[in-house]
């Protein structure tokens, strides 16, 4: 992602990894219309832990699981070449 690419007003979520779900949790920033994550440096112990911290961050943006799952689920099947595929956790 660039500069050039980012929207001028972004909507964007918090999620978890999702990577392996007993390891530590990185959070990442999903750009909806974007596909893939921005790292960030926050992380969390567990998945459950991780899942807890983006609900809280994701309600501050007026976006409940439901929607912030579905952001993520639509930003991962973009990356996979899929944009109908399903979620990736």
């Amino acid at each position: 992602m660039t500069a050039q690419t980012l929207p001028d007003e972004p909507n964007f979520c918090f999620a978890p990894a999702y990577d392996v779900e007993t390891e530590v949790q990185q959070i990442r920033i999903v750009i909806e219309g974007l596909a893939g994550h921005v790292p960030t440096a926050l992380v969390a112990l567990d998945l459950d832990d991780a899942l807890g911290i983006c609900d809280k961050l994701n309600r501050r943006l007026g976006l409940d699981r439901e929607a912030w799952t579905a952001m993520v689920a639509a930003s991962m099947s973009a990356e996979n070449g899929d944009p109908e595929g399903g979620a990736w956790h």
